[in-house]
């Protein structure tokens, strides 16, 4: 029974784990060893050019180790700085409902209703990897 539960964390997780794998597009490169970040475009002074895109879905996983997935994805592709942007995706909506009934008073009833709609969002990290001319 434990070897089956085992089995079946080790699979969930995997599962979860490629469910949110980053997605790139665009020119590879020799891999580099140091990547510069910034997190505006009008930061980069150096001349360079777009050698490709990548984004992730936070998931269940904080921004920063979001974060070090990129730079370790970059530093493979061969970028020599990455250009960060956080985006929040609205996916949908929820909307819940109740009411009370109070019947302490003799012969007499009263309701109350409420509710409420919350929006679904998740974070998004965007980067554009640069290449140095």
């Amino acid at each position: 029974m434990m070897k089956k539960m085992v089995m079946f964390l080790l699979l969930s997780y995997s599962f979860m784990n490629t469910g949110y794998a980053q997605k790139y597009f665009g020119k590879s490169f020799q891999s580099t060893v140091e990547v510069d970040e910034y997190y505006d475009a009008s930061d980069v002074k150096i001349s360079h050019s777009i050698m490709g895109k990548a984004e992730m879905d936070q998931g269940f996983r904080s921004l920063e180790k979001c974060q070090q997935k990129i730079v370790d994805l970059a530093k493979k592709k061969g970028a020599d700085g990455i250009i960060f942007t956080v985006v929040e995706e609205n996916y949908g909506s929820s909307t819940s409902s109740g009411a009370n009934v109070n019947t302490k008073k003799k012969n007499k009833t009263t309701a109350t209703g409420s509710s409420s709609t919350v929006e679904l969002t998740k974070k998004k990290i965007l980067a554009t990897f640069i290449k140095y001319d």
